[in-house]
């Protein structure tokens, strides 16, 4: 899943052919970057390489917490850690952001993002709504005991706390 600012396709280049899809779920504006240029921008500026790499170290351990919370058999844990995944995600860009997101995705596609059926997203829904966790209003989750949810999943904020002191300044 992609949000606002992120940059799309950067994990396939190094492939030969991208061996992903991507389909939006909303309207957007693409800006196309030919991966040939990514060299020059990378040899011009040690701090884009730096973040680009740091990203990458992000997106990795997110994926190393999805691992560890699907191996849970509770289908619901896995819908708290994308609620909370995608909350942080979505703060990093903008920060004022209290607790609450709109989410543009159908339970098929929520399904596919944490490898649950559409009838499991729609009961996992269901419990955390009983157990008062969050609200929902049509597209709309709102996060009514984020702290609640964290211990859930032992959720730790990967954008929180980031020590970038050793990404390099440009000359």
């Amino acid at each position: 899943m992609y949000h606002p600012g992120d940059i799309i396709g950067l994990g396939d280049a190094a492939f030969a052919r991208t061996p992903n899809t991507t389909i939006a779920a909303t309207r957007l504006v693409v800006c196309r970057f030919p991966r040939e240029r990514l060299t020059d921008v990378l040899r011009q500026s040690p701090r884009i390489s730096g973040l680009v790499l740091a990203l990458s170290m992000i997106d990795q351990a997110m994926l190393n917490d999805r691992v560890i919370v699907c191996r849970r058999t509770d289908g619901h844990l896995r819908l708290v850690l994308f609620l909370l995944q995608t909350m942080s995600r979505l703060r990093l860009m903008e920060p004022l952001l209290h607790d609450q997101f709109h989410c543009p995705l159908t339970q098929e596609q929520i399904g596919a993002a944490t490898g649950l059926s559409a009838v499991h997203v729609s009961r996992s829904v269901k419990k955390l709504l009983e157990l008062d966790l969050i609200e929902r209003h049509k597209r709309f989750f709102r996060l009514k005991d984020e702290a609640g949810l964290n211990e859930l999943v032992g959720y730790v904020n990967r954008y929180e706390r980031l020590d970038l002191s050793w990404v390099p300044e440009d000359r």
